[in-house]
């Protein structure tokens, strides 16, 4: 099956890494518990700079990426990080292979 996929690019904004990390670890966790078209939510951070993050996130379509965005623990996710973010780049995807 060919899923749907997206990359995050993430700038926090000095100062803010510590307290971000553990919103979106358990955004992630959540994501992959509750959510059953979510089938992977990877987080990773630069070696040389930790406010530069990436998600990798792969859903069965767009539809449930979509429906990602108006889960309960995203709302909850966005209110509390919103104002650490200095930059959001989000790719849309798609599996070719």
């Amino acid at each position: 099956m060919h899923h749907f996929a997206v990359i995050v690019s993430i700038r926090l904004k000095p100062g803010t890494a510590e307290d971000f990390y553990p919103h979106i670890i358990e955004n992630s966790a959540a994501s992959r518990r509750n959510e059953p078209d979510c089938h992977r939510f990877d987080v990773v951070v630069t070696e040389d700079d930790n406010h530069q993050l990436y998600f990798y996130e792969e859903y069965t379509d767009a539809a449930a990426f979509e429906a990602h965005r108006n889960t309960p623990h995203y709302e909850t996710f966005r209110q509390a990080t919103d104002d650490m973010v200095l930059e959001r780049v989000v790719h849309r995807c798609n599996h070719i292979g």
